[in-house]
């Protein structure tokens, strides 16, 4: 089975662990963005989903079941929840992402512009290490 999966992270291009470095059988199919506020949770950004006007900026890749586990793996490793989202892209679509949990994540800096990879061009430790 495929589903669509927006990042907008470390697992975006531009990053050390992209998405196309780290799941290389997913299959990017566009960029996009959604309504929430975006934090600086320190090595990782953190999206919280709310009614805000704000946008983050991400991608949307296309996973298989298999590519979907390990992202649920990968994620859970630090307190980060799968949810469904909408999307804004050339089409509305209804995608997975990841939730930080608040309760492992109660320091945070929002980040106005809704783009973690301009954000984090700016942070003296960026590039990361891609494999936490």
């Amino acid at each position: 089975m495929k589903h669509l999966v927006f990042v907008y992270g470390t697992l975006r291009r531009g990053d050390a662990g992209a998405m196309s470095v780290r799941f290389p059988n997913s299959k990017f199919i566009a960029d996009a963005k959604v309504k929430g506020s975006l934090y600086d949770l320190g090595a990782y950004p953190g999206l919280v989903l709310d009614e805000s006007n704000s946008m983050v900026i991400g991608e949307v890749y296309e996973v298989d079941d298999d590519i979907l586990n390990k992202l649920d793996d990968f994620e859970a490793s630090s307190n980060y929840c799968r949810k469904q989202v909408e999307i804004s892209a050339s089409d509305r679509r209804i995608c997975w992402t990841y939730e930080p949990d608040p309760e492992f994540h109660s320091t945070r800096k929002l980040i106005s512009s809704g783009d973690w990879i301009e954000y984090a061009k700016t942070k003296t430790d960026w590039p990361r290490d891609p494999w936490r």
